[in-house]
């Protein structure tokens, strides 16, 4: 009997030492990779010097280390251990709070007023965001700033003690929101409006283990962006409604973004999300609006699922103001690589959002760039690109002048569309004089 239990115990060893070592060669089984953000160490190469320094053994036992057979089971075992046991999560700036409920750090600074910028800056950029609210109004375009709101001032009261100051300071939020709305800025204040239909919505407006807005908030918010539009260009252009609403317990994403970001085994428990279909009837497809939409990954939900392409003409995403995505898949831009006063004469509405943990960053640096360009002689060079777009519409429409654009451009060895932007401004600057 001790024998069998000595080569039971034997067998098990071998296999714990070479289970690990097939699933790294082979990549047999699949595993399930980890969820976040982190940097996955690349295997070094050798080098003299970095071998004499040891930076090299270094870099390789890192490498080894997190590729390793079976690492994404071991780290998700060790973090449901750490959360089960002692309710500590192992992902950055993800707090536990009351009866389960899950927080970013950020939400709720964000709450009590720990991030506020100060007054200066806050009326800096009201000032600035004024006037380039009242440069795009006189120029047939609209702004739009929506102020998503923040799970951690939607409930406060599963904030944990150790994380609630004795008293709340000023609130970033509530400062823009106040600011805006005096200068007639056309803003949605998230916190107010979903605090004050917290006790009566049919359906959660966030999920108990995600940070952003349930789909069935979001849907609230855009109806109202639809509204604002619709009232600023006087044109009925599409009836949107949230139809035929699912009630699951299977959460889609991202209402299951903070779990699936701390890499446990067993989901937290959450409640049933709600999931509506969105309708789009369009009224008036001619009037649709062209959308630029600067914002953080609360629009994810809207422009991942297709919906901003059902709901306006064209349509840009321009994440944090740093990347520019497309409904049609095409790779995301820079922003340093496109023209921004191109960008404003092509789109009718320049729709900002933001939820309050990213107030201190107001408008990500979108507002600054256009206020720089308007302050000296914006009108008149916006104007011009809106005349010569007009211009090359009206070319294009007859085909006699644009063969003679394809004649040209071939003489002069340049592009079809280069030519056809030359004889516009040529146009422009005649009919100018």
């Amino acid at each position: 009997m001790q024998k069998w239990i000595k080569h039971s115990l034997f067998v098990l060893l071998l296999l714990m030492m070479i289970l690990p070592f097939i699933q790294q060669t082979f990549d047999v089984p699949k595993i399930r990779q980890l969820k976040g953000a982190f940097t996955v160490p690349q295997k070094p190469k050798w080098y003299l010097d970095n071998f004499l320094e040891s930076s090299y053994q270094d870099s390789l036992n890192t490498y080894i280390e997190h590729h390793i057979g079976y690492r994404p089971h071991l780290v998700r075992l060790y973090n449901q251990l750490q959360y089960s046991l002692f309710d500590t999560v192992n992902a950055q700036g993800v707090i536990v709070g009351k009866e389960g409920y899950l927080f970013e750090l950020n939400y709720i600074k964000a709450m009590y007023g720990l991030d506020y910028v100060g007054d200066e800056k806050v009326n800096a950029d009201i000032e600035k965001t004024a006037a380039v609210n009242d440069w795009l109004n006189a120029n047939d375009k609209q702004l739009i700033v929506v102020l998503a709101p923040g799970k951690g001032s939607y409930f406060p009261e599963f904030i944990p003690a150790n994380y609630q100051p004795d008293s709340i300071g000023k609130q970033n939020y509530t400062a823009y929101y106040n600011g805006l709305r005096e200068e007639q800025v056309d803003v949605i204040g998230g916190n107010d409006w979903f605090a004050a239909i917290k006790d009566s919505s049919r359906y959660a407006l966030f999920p108990k283990a995600g940070i952003h807005w349930s789909y069935y908030g979001l849907g609230l918010v855009f109806d109202s962006v639809f509204k604002l539009m619709e009232n600023h260009f006087q044109t009925d252009f599409i009836d949107f409604e949230l139809g035929n609403i699912q009630l699951t317990n299977k959460l889609r994403s991202p209402d299951r973004d903070l779990w699936e970001g701390m890499n446990i085994i067993f989901p937290p428990d959450d409640y049933a999300m709600p999931y509506p279909e969105f309708q789009f009837e369009v009224k008036n497809e001619s009037e649709m609006p062209s959308v630029i939409t600067v914002a953080d990954s609360y629009y994810w939900q809207w422009f991942g699922g297709s919906y901003a392409t059902r709901g306006f003409k064209d349509n840009s995403f321009w994440y944090y103001n740093k990347q520019i995505f497309f409904p049609d898949n095409t790779p995301p831009k820079d922003i340093s690589q496109v023209d921004l006063f191109d960008y404003i004469a092509d789109n009718d509405v320049i729709l900002l959002i933001q939820t309050d943990a990213n107030m201190n960053r107001f408008g990500f640096g979108f507002i600054d760039d256009v206020y720089e360009l308007i302050k000296d002689g914006g009108t008149e060079a916006l104007q011009k690109k809106i005349a010569i777009k007009a211009i090359v519409e009206r070319i294009r429409g007859s085909e006699s002048y644009m063969e003679m654009i394809r004649e040209k451009a071939q003489k002069k060895g340049i592009s079809e569309e280069e030519m056809l932007l030359l004889d516009a401004g040529w146009v422009y600057d005649n009919q100018q004089k």
